[in-house]
């Protein structure tokens, strides 16, 4: 199943919003608007989904986000069950 896992984005006191938001746009080829949104959910509940899939592509982009300084997980997806 391609939707098992989701990365998640944690909040952080550390990096600015600008910053998460090229970083999201270039890591998880997200829109302007998508980063924005994802950027402004995890300032606002402190954590935000940012992708659906398998396990193997979303520990790619945990370990890259993860590398910028980032707070993120990859976790199973409870809805796709």
């Amino acid at each position: 199943m391609s939707s098992e896992h989701v990365l998640c984005l944690h909040n952080d006191s550390v990096n600015n919003f600008d910053y998460v938001v090229d970083a999201l746009m270039e890591v998880c080829e997200h829109t302007s608007d998508q980063a924005e949104q994802c950027a402004y959910i995890t300032h606002y509940k402190g954590k935000s989904e940012l992708k659906v899939g398998n396990l193997e592509a979303l520990s790619a982009m945990r370990e890259k986000l993860e590398k910028k300084g980032l707070i993120v997980s990859v976790e199973i997806n409870k809805t796709a069950y």
